[in-house]
């Protein structure tokens, strides 16, 4: 009776740690947000109304994703980025928050399809991800496929490997859960993977399911 209780007491607990954490981080970014840009335009209203902060902010984030998107505005973009990246200490901060978000908004849009090769020797099989394509310009037989091979858990960093598409086996998975899989180093993931032939698409086309 006591074991059974506490694997009930241990699932309820997966369950609900995770709701929590993530209402209570959302409450504090959006607490944060919403006291900051809140806090200055109470300077102008000389009232604090909730909410205004929040709905300003979120106009601001997409005012500077229409002027980024331009030219002019991609200029701009990247003035600021030299300059911060020129002052001490906030280039180390600014470098590191870039990376980050360039690799969990960039790469996955990036990621056409998730394989297995056969990665660091034979026998051994590696999760990765098709990026595209390298065609020899020396007229060379064959092509390659670009393989990202992330690290566990941070796949921030990996390696590319340049594969003959023979070499590389497509796996019936969402991108989205490939990556999931990576991350929590195989302890999230599908229970079963159907395999596609060595070098092939999936039916879908080249971009493979994307979750």
């Amino acid at each position: 009776m006591g074991k059974k209780l506490r694997n009930y007491f241990l699932a309820g607990l997966a369950v609900i740690l995770p709701v929590t954490v993530t209402l209570y981080l959302l409450k504090l970014v959006l607490g944060f947000v919403d006291g900051l840009a809140g806090g200055v335009l109470s300077l102008f209203t000389k009232r604090h109304i909730p909410g205004v902060g929040l709905v300003s902010t979120v106009l601001v984030v997409l005012g500077v994703g229409v002027v980024a998107t331009n030219v002019a505005g991609r200029r701009l973009v990247a003035f600021w980025d030299g300059l911060l990246l020129r002052i001490p200490l906030v280039n180390t901060i600014y470098r590191t928050s870039k990376q980050v978000v360039d690799a969990l908004w960039y790469r996955e849009r990036a990621f056409r399809r998730v394989v297995l090769v056969e990665y660091p020797r034979r026998g051994v099989w590696a999760v990765g991800f098709v990026t595209g394509e390298t065609v020899r310009e020396d007229g060379g037989p064959g092509r390659f496929l670009n393989v990202f091979v992330p690290t566990t858990p941070n796949p921030t960093s990996g390696f590319l490997l340049l594969l003959p598409p023979s070499e590389v086996i497509t796996l019936d998975l969402p991108v989205e859960e490939g990556i999931r899989m990576v991350v929590s180093g195989g302890i999230i993931g599908p229970e079963t993977i159907r395999f596609g032939r060595p070098g092939a698409a999936p039916e879908s086309g080249e971009a493979g399911p994307r979750g």
